[in-house]
Parts: structure tokens; C-alpha cells; sequence
């Protein structure tokens, strides 16, 4: 037997995410119906204040019933009955709860269970004969209990035996993914996954009084209250030696109570407070500095009961840094079991309080726009009077879609392939926009990167990058019309930045990345690193723009008159908000991504700060920078794509990862600031996003079909 150092968890934990990650990216998939009828009516969602800009994470979706239930203003409606699906009766009370998957089940106070949820495998299939159970713990789809007499009943899913327990009796049960152990005087015995021979006796595993089980990993509490961890992710742990890989760790406590996740384990210290370990989301988010009586562990996430009974919850599959929370029912609670992606509670009454957190849909669940035709790298998305769909590709190619069934095929608007340099670096139609009164003034105006000499001499060509305008006029080629509005000269290849956006104003406002040049995002005397705010009502060849006279730098002798903001590396995507507000996704260099929300004149950070890390001595806000409201780390992706507000989500911030394919909405919370949780998991790399006059939302993807992001139930 070997024993490991406190840190090599993580390595253990790392090593199983990557070998079944595959199969975990799938649970994340799966709708969670947990406790649907028995919710009272829906929290009143009210907007706040800007809270303090730090990061964000995930919040859980209440989906049960409140403790104390209102009485409905009208009467509600009978809902309709869902298959396979067996609410939770509105009168049951329970002393101790398990959730699951799909399912949950409890122990009502004569010690008989009540299951409800989602019937995948018979989960809520309990055997009859009278049961009557001390301990209930949920697995994946199966759930197992210790009878009065000590011995233990399962019921579900079966497939590697979790639910054939092994005869006897025993003090504890646990239950992980597809595997189950069990502890019969302190010594671990467990079956199912890895013990493809029946239940095996763990017999390294130093006598234990507690146990928990997750996905990848089960830890008990020795004698001495230290914690034991182990291997349970498919390989049989009951088979190790001095020479394989088949490790325990020990860490060192005393500690009171644990919890399991993914590849991750959270423990109650004997001061209340919460130690976590483990190389996935809920370590990367650290737990509140409360202190705690009970804790539970999802997949990436964790919940405890506070001393004062209050539920706190962090972690999450979302990006975020430290620090950040879930959020939690409101009430005073006694018991709690946090699942796959589902919670519940027990309050004082015994009734049971479920919530869940948000699912993701995977690309097989999102439907294809315009017959599912391929797109090579389409940067934009945005809808024509008539109703069709302008997509706009790199290679130069502008055309008009209609997404209706037996659709006749596209139309071109613009056709510049055979003079557009596409596409290695960030070359060819970076943006496109139609002039907000279209109907009246038919001009589409697009950024683009056309060839220069002035990057490296006369004989090696460069690239400028260009907003211009054409005419649109239906079944003619237009490109005889363009009216080259602005250049600006870019020496380097890529941050090119290039989001066309117009605000309410009138005004148009242009997303310049710094080109390769960092320092000249600091500096007004450049277009470089900018957000910048023109105005081309009436453009002529002569006065393509003017200056708006309100631009916060028209008065400083020493600045560009067009910047609006500055201190930007790679604005990639921004929108304007219903009411005013201009989201900005920057991607970011080696440590943050970063969202902000900018008004004229602010100077977002870069090369200062990138994301909430700034240089030694510089504070943000006490040194006049604009902070984000939202960051992620690297290690939750590689460049950030925003981005559109969605119309039909509350007007919430959509963005995504170019690297991690992940989906997110951002959001303001009244108690927590701004939260993202997950959408959608795409399956090409994401470039961009698009909304239709209706507010669908669409996901643009590399060599792949434009799919439509559908709004969450009853968000309709």
C-alpha cells in the first residue's frame, strides 16, 4: 500500500475527469424534472442595482415547493401528466432525504421510502414487503437503504450490480454513480462498478466511521477522524498493492462530516468551517467562511446548512474564480442531499424543498437552422425587414436566408470572395450591421481586413482594417457601391477586433482590438485597443463620418475625437442592452477572460489589469479603471465569444468559449450580482452569435450548421 500527500488527490481526481470525461459531459445533458408539481408560485425576479464587479457563477433554478406555500391569486391549472415522471405528493414529510439523477427519495417518519422524479431503470421501483429503512443514500439511477435489521435493500438501475447488495448487516451505507459500499464494523465493503466479481472487502482502507461516495472517488472518516479516499472509478480498488496505481490518501483532520463529488471532496472541520479538495469546479469556487452542521457534494457543485440553518451553495460546470456562490433556497433547513445536478432540503416540518441546476442542452438537442446547411466560419447573424436571416462568412460572402421549411434558396447580398483574404489569422468580413432605419436607408456596413503595403514595407503587404458601406439594392451587385468610411492601419496579424453595433443613439460604435501592441490600448492617440463612436448619418465620400459633439475625448487636443472607451485587447463581440447598456466580451491573454459593462470614457483595464488581476500597486477602482462584472479563468476555456442579449431570457448577456464549445447566459442577481449559468454545449468551435426579430437566438459554430438556442422551459 502506498499513501499519497494531501495534494496528489487532485492529481487522482485530474486523471479520472480526462479518462471519462466523455461520459459525464452526457449527464450534464440530461433535463432534471425533479419535484415539478409541487411548486408554489415562481419568486418574483426584480432587477437590481450594478452590484461590485467580481465574478460569477452558476445559480440553482428553484423548481419545488416553498416552505410556507401562498395561496395563488387564481386558481391554477391541473398540470398534465408527464410519462415516467411521479411527482412528490404535497403532503409527504420525510426525516431524511436522498437525490439522485433524476429522482430523489425519501424516509418518511415510520422509516418507509417515497421516491419521486424521473423513473430511469425502475429508480423508483421500491421493492415491497413491507420496507422499512434507518439510511437512505441515492446513486445515479438507484437508490439503496439499510433495513432496521441492518441489511440493505436497492432498487433501480442494475446493470454493474449496484443494485445486488451483498449479504449482512452493516452500520453505513454510501452510493456513487453506479457503485455502492457499505461498512460492517469499520471495515469498507463495496460492489457494483469495479467489482465486476460481486462485493469485495477494501482491506487497505484503515477502519472507517463514515463514508461517502461520488463519481471518481469515496473517502471515509478513520478513528481519528482524518479522511480516506480512494479510487471507485471503474478499476477494482479492492485489488491494490505496493506497486499499482490503485492509491488511498489520507487527509489529515479532525473533521466531522464529508461529502463527494465528481473528483472532489469537501469536508466540515470540528470548527464548523469547510475544507474542499479535488481538481474540478467546486475547488476552484471556495466555500463561504460560515460554519456548517451537515454538507452534501453534486457533480461540480456542494451545499451545506449553516449553524444558523441556512443553506449555502457553491461551486458549479460553470466558469468562475474563487470565491463565488450558488444560489440557495431561502428558509431555515435541517437535512439536505445535493445530486447529479438537483438539490433538495428538508425543513423544520419535514417537507421536502428540491432545485436544480441548470442543464445544458448538448449539440444532438439543438435544432438546425436553414435545413442544416454548413457554414465554413459565418461571423454574424441578424434579421432583414422581410424576416430572412443575413449571415455573414469570413471568405466575403454576404446572403439572405429564410429558416422556413422548402424555403427558396438564399439570396446574395454581397459577394467580395474573390477580393477578400481569407482565412488565416483574422482576415476577411470580421462584422457586418444594417443601418437602423433599413426600410429607409438600405446600407449594410461591414469591417473587414483589406491588403495594404504599410505594414511592412512596399514590398510585403499588410492589412488595414476597413468600415465601409454599400447600397443594398435586391438582385444587383452592390460592390460598385461602397463607400470606405475608416481605416485603420493594423501591422499585426491578429486582434483585430471588428464588432459593428449601433446604440440607441443613432450612433455607430466599432470594436478595435490592440493589434499585437498591448501599450497602445493605454493611449488616446490611437484607434488601437478601442471602442469607438462615430457618426454616419448622411456619410459622404467627402465627410464619410463626423464626430458626435458628446464623445468624452472631442475636447483633449492629445486624443483620438472618436474613442468612446479604451483599454480593450481583443473586444471581439459586444451588444447594447434594451436599456442602454453595452456589454463588451474581451478575450484575454493568458489568465482571464473578462465581460464589462462600459460607458464613454472608461479605460476597461488593459494592459493594466487583465480581468481582476491587475499590476502590483493598482486598484481598479480606486485608480478610475472600469473592473468586469464577469471573469473566468483559463482553465475553463481559451477565448471568450460573446455575445447577444437575449431578448427572451430577461435580456440576460449570452456568451460562449471558443475552446470549451460551452454556452452561457449572464445575468443579474438581486442577492448575488452577476451569475452565469450554462445554455448549451456546442460542437464546432464557437465564432459568434445572432438573434431574429422574434428573439430566437442562434449559435454560430466553425464547419458546422447555424443552430437556434432555445429558451428554457417556460421562458416561452
Amino acid at each position: 500500500m502506498r499513501w499519497m500527500n494531501a495534494k496528489r488527490i487532485a492529481e487522482l481526481a485530474r486523471g479520472l475527469t480526462q479518462i471519462r470525461g466523455a461520459i459525464y459531459a452526457l449527464i450534464a445533458c440530461v433535463a432534471l424534472a425533479l419535484a415539478l408539481y409541487s411548486c408554489t408560485e415562481p419568486p418574483t425576479q426584480s432587477q437590481s442595482t450594478i452590484q461590485p464587479p467580481t465574478s460569477a457563477i452558476a445559480d440553482a433554478t428553484p423548481i419545488a415547493a416553498a416552505l410556507t406555500p401562498q395561496p395563488p391569486i387564481e386558481p391554477a391549472p391541473t398540470p398534465t401528466a408527464v410519462p415516467d415522471f411521479a411527482p412528490l405528493p404535497e403532503d409527504a414529510r420525510f426525516t431524511q432525504i436522498a437525490a439522485g439523477e433524476r429522482h430523489v427519495c425519501g424516509l418518511q417518519a415510520d422509516g418507509t421510502p417515497l421516491c419521486w422524479g424521473r423513473n430511469v431503470n425502475d429508480s423508483l421501483k421500491i421493492p415491497g414487503g413491507n420496507l422499512t429503512l434507518s439510511q437512505i443514500s441515492a446513486g445515479k439511477n438507484f437508490t439503496c437503504g439499510l433495513r432496521i435489521d441492518g441489511a440493505i435493500a436497492c432498487w433501480g438501475d442494475n446493470y454493474r450490480g449496484q443494485s445486488s447488495p451483498p449479504d449482512g448487516v452493516f452500520d453505513e451505507i454510501a452510493t456513487g454513480e453506479k457503485y455502492a459500499c457499505a461498512l460492517d464494523d469499520g471495515a469498507l465493503i463495496c460492489w457494483g462498478n469495479g467489482f465486476p466479481d460481486g462485493a469485495a472487502t477494501i482491506q487497505e482502507v484503515p477502519p472507517l466511521s463514515a463514508i461517502q461516495a461520488g463519481v471518481d472517488l469515496a473517502c471515509g472518516l478513520t478513528s481519528d477522524n482524518d479522511m480516506a479516499c480512494w479510487n471507485n472509478g471503474g478499476e477494482d480498488p479492492a485489488n491494490t498493492s505496493d506497486n499499482d496505481d490503485s492509491e488511498f490518501e489520507i487527509i489529515s483532520g479532525p473533521f466531522t462530516e464529508l461529502a463527494v463529488g465528481l473528483s472532489h471532496v469537501c469536508a466540515i472541520r470540528n470548527d464548523g468551517s469547510v475544507f474542499c479538495e479535488g481538481d474540478h469546479y467546486s475547488r476552484r469556487s471556495s466555500p463561504p467562511p460560515t460554519k456548517f452542521v451537515q454538507i452534501s457534494s453534486g457533480l461540480h457543485h456542494a451545499c451545506g446548512i449553516t449553524e444558523t440553518s441556512d443553506i449555502e451553495c457553491w461551486g458549479s460546470g460553470v466558469p468562475g474564480a474563487t470565491g463565488e456562490r450558488l444560489s440557495a433556497p431561502e428558509g431555515k433547513f435541517t437535512a439536505i442531499s445535493v445530486g447529479w445536478r438537483n438539490s433538495c432540503a428538508l425543513s423544520a416540518n419535514g417537507r421536502a424543498v428540491c432545485w436544480q441546476q441548470p442543464d445544458i442542452q448538448n449539440p444532438s438537442e439543438l435544432p438546425e437552422a436553414f435545413g442544416g446547411v454548413k457554414f465554413e466560419q459565418p461571423t454574424e447573424l441578424f434579421p432583414l425587414p422581410s424576416g430572412d436571416l443575413v449571415v455573414v462568412e469570413r471568405n466575403g460572402l454576404i446572403a439572405a436566408y429564410s429558416d422556413e421549411p422548402n424555403a427558396a434558396p438564399p439570396k446574395t447580398l454581397l459577394d467580395l470572395t474573390d477580393e477578400t483574404v481569407c482565412c488565416i489569422y483574422e482576415t476577411g468580413i470580421l462584422s457586418a450591421a444594417l443601418h437602423p432605419q433599413f426600410e429607409e436607408f438600405p446600407f449594410l456596413y461591414i469591417y473587414h481586413k483589406v491588403v495594404s503595403k504599410h505594414a511592412h514595407g512596399e514590398n510585403v503587404p499588410g492589412f488595414t482594417g476597413r468600415l465601409a458601406r454599400f447600397r443594398v439594392v435586391e438582385g444587383a451587385d452592390i460592390r460598385d457601391s461602397e463607400l470606405a468610411i475608416l481605416d485603420v492601419p493594423l501591422p499585426g496579424e491578429l486582434h483585430s477586433g471588428g464588432n459593428i453595433r449601433f446604440g440607441a443613439d443613432g450612433m455607430l460604435y466599432l470594436g478595435i482590438g490592440d493589434n499585437l501592441s498591448p501599450e497602445k490600448a493605454q493611449s488616446l492617440d490611437t484607434l488601437i485597443g478601442k471602442i469607438i463612436r462615430i457618426d454616419v448619418r448622411g456619410a459622404t465620400p467627402e465627410q464619410p463620418y463626423r464626430v458626435p459633439p458628446d464623445n468624452p475625448f472631442v475636447d483633449n487636443p492629445d486624443a483620438r475625437p472618436e474613442i468612446w472607451a479604451y483599454g480593450l485587447r481583443n473586444p471581439w463581440r459586444m451588444d447594447f442592452s434594451p436599456d442602454g447598456r453595452l456589454f463588451i466580451a474581451d478575450v484575454g491573454y493568458n489568465k482571464y477572460e473578462e465581460i464589462s459593462l462600459a460607458e464613454a470614457g472608461a479605460n476597461l483595464g488593459w494592459p493594466i489589469c487583465e480581468g481582476n488581476l491587475c499590476e502590483e500597486g493598482i486598484d481598479a477602482d480606486a485608480d478610475g479603471l472600469t473592473a468586469p462584472i464577469f471573469t473566468y479563468g483559463r482553465s475553463d476555456g481559451c477565448a471568450i465569444i460573446g455575445g447577444v442579449t437575449a431578448p427572451r431570457l430577461n435580456n440576460g448577456f449570452v456568451f460562449g468559449d471558443h475552446c470549451s464549445k460551452r454556452v452561457w447566459l449572464l445575468e443579474q442577481d438581486e442577492r448575488q450580482g452577476w451569475r452565469a449559468r450554462p445554455l448549451a454545449q456546442a460542437e464546432g468551435f464557437i465564432i459568434s452569435f445572432g438573434v431574429d426579430a422574434d428573439g430566437t437566438m442562434y449559435l454560430l459554430s466553425k464547419h458546422n450548421p447555424i443552430i437556434r438556442l432555445q429558451p428554457e422551459v417556460g421562458e416561452e
